[in-house]
């Protein structure tokens, strides 16, 4: 994905509780197409400012770097959240972590390999993808066991800006396969201009690596936990 320099925020107007109790609450997020486009619209926007507005709260997002998303939403008190977020145990304030407080899952998100039709790539458990080359975006969570296996050394990858760049060097060759959620892959395949020459020659591998659900990830703060509780009752 690439990651827009246009900062768009996105506003819906509280409708269901009474204007004395309504929040007016900012999140942070990234540019992920379908789930958020780079103007902030897309179906988990979509789905996080609905999910505010029938707990009574006015939700604005605003699109970042993903890096910059993340480190707004846990230190600048201006922003309670960022979205949309795989849980991640070392995140969690209410587990090992201190970053931020997670909501229930509002959405899902597919994961699993694209690779070239014509190349060998195939696999049916994680010790099989030590014979590959596969593409990474930098900074994202992909699947537990796998980033272990990345973080000790037991798998070769290639760390790139976005998902876009990835599906280029395995089109061309240069990896042998890449991590990317189904629906991005189906998207970026649909609408940039350049993956177009290469539509017939990538596929989406059957075996899934992870089915991942959607989070808000809270400010890890009183406000933070009020917000997030709200939210829950709302879903």
């Amino acid at each position: 994905m690439r990651v827009s320099k246009c900062l768009l925020s996105l506003a819906v107007a509280a409708v269901v509780a009474p204007a004395a109790y309504a929040e007016a609450v900012k999140l942070t997020t990234l540019e992920w197409p379908p789930y958020v486009m780079a103007d902030g619209s897309g179906a988990s926007s979509e789905a996080v400012i609905s999910t505010f507005a029938a707990a009574g709260d006015t939700a604005t997002v605003q699109v970042f770097p993903w890096n910059r998303a993340v480190n707004l939403a846990a230190k600048d008190p201006a922003w309670i959240g960022v979205y949309p977020e795989y849980y991640d145990s070392t995140a969690d304030a209410e587990a090992s972590g201190d970053r931020c407080l997670y909501s229930a899952s509002y959405g899902k998100s597919p994961v699993g390999f694209v690779h070239r039709s014509d190349n060998a790539f195939d696999w049916s458990g994680h010790g099989d993808l030590s014979a590959y080359k596969i593409g990474v975006v930098q900074g994202y969570l992909n699947e537990e066991t796998f980033d272990a296996m990345v973080a000790d050394g037991r798998l070769k990858v290639d760390a790139g800006p976005t998902d876009a760049s990835n599906l280029s060097k395995v089109a061309a060759g240069r990896i042998d396969a890449v991590v990317i959620d189904r629906n991005v892959f189906e998207h970026l395949m649909a609408t940039e201009a350049s993956l177009a020459d290469h539509a017939g020659a990538l596929t989406f591998h059957a075996v899934p690596l992870a089915e991942h659900d959607l989070h808000v990830c809270f400010e890890n703060s009183d406000a933070g936990r009020a917000a997030r509780d709200r939210f829950n009752g709302a879903l």
